[in-house]
């Protein structure tokens, strides 16, 4: 006869089993189609501004992205939303690109994976999760935002040099030099916002947007280019199971 302790310990591994078994499909999704996360939460972070109408009446009247969740602020509570499910995005997003680009070297990658998570959580999820302040030591809200934007953008940074240090290793040359202009365009922009050249809060924010979307492209072809890859595979099945059909 089977004592109970024994039962019950047979059933936890099971359970334990079951579990790793679900952790494992779900992390095989992630590494598989990954791409399709990285492309919605980048299509997002471009179209933000025009959703939430900041090249219209508000923007006439805020510096910077961030204060749209300002306290206060119309669209206080969709920018915050929106903000977080980009944040998840991109961490969904990691494990694909730490398969894709493991084969050149493993460490890499994994920082690779690591700095579009950690782009996700500082630049998306604790500026929404944070109020914007101009004064960054006000309160301790808004230091954390500042930090996490901060955390956030020199990820962006990285990534994109990243990329750079590939596509000169591949001698990828068009690549390589597209890369450099995108980030010089990024520095350019950033610098004129944070000396605050213009008068006009609208140009401030255009400038910023400039300053991030110009260092999204490349992570925006990578995207797309696998999405492409998966449509075509897609196509190609599908296209032999009817010329299977049809010859039956």
């Amino acid at each position: 006869m089977i004592r109970l302790s024994t039962l019950c310990g047979r059933m936890r591994d099971i359970d334990k089993n079951k579990l790793d078994f679900n952790q494992m499909n779900k992390m095989n999704f992630l590494k598989k189609y990954g791409f399709l996360f990285l492309l919605a939460a980048l299509i997002r972070e471009i179209s933000l501004p025009f959703f939430l109408n900041f090249f219209n009446e508000i923007g006439k009247h805020v510096w910077l992205l961030s204060e749209l969740g300002r306290p206060g602020m119309p669209l206080q509570g969709a920018f915050k939303t929106w903000e977080i499910i980009d944040g998840i995005l991109f961490i969904l997003a990691a494990p694909y690109l730490y398969t894709r680009y493991k084969r050149y070297s493993s460490k890499l990658a994994a920082g690779f994976g690591w700095l579009v998570a950690l782009y996700g959580i500082g630049d998306c999820i604790m500026t929404a999760l944070f109020d914007y302040s101009t004064n960054y030591f006000t309160s301790m809200t808004a230091f954390l935002h500042a930090f996490g934007s901060f955390l956030g953008s020199g990820a962006l940074l990285l990534i994109n040099l990243f990329l750079l240090l590939l596509a000169r290793k591949n001698q990828q040359s068009k690549t390589f030099v597209g890369i450099i202009f995108m980030m010089i365009c990024s520095v350019v922009a950033g610098v004129l916002v944070e000396v605050k050249l213009f008068s006009q809060p609208l140009v401030s924010g255009i400038l910023q947007c400039v300053m991030l979307d110009t260092l999204y492209l490349p992570l925006l072809v990578i995207a797309v280019k696998g999405t492409l890859l998966w449509i075509k595979k897609i196509w190609v099945s599908v296209k032999s199971y009817w010329w299977s059909h049809e010859v039956l």
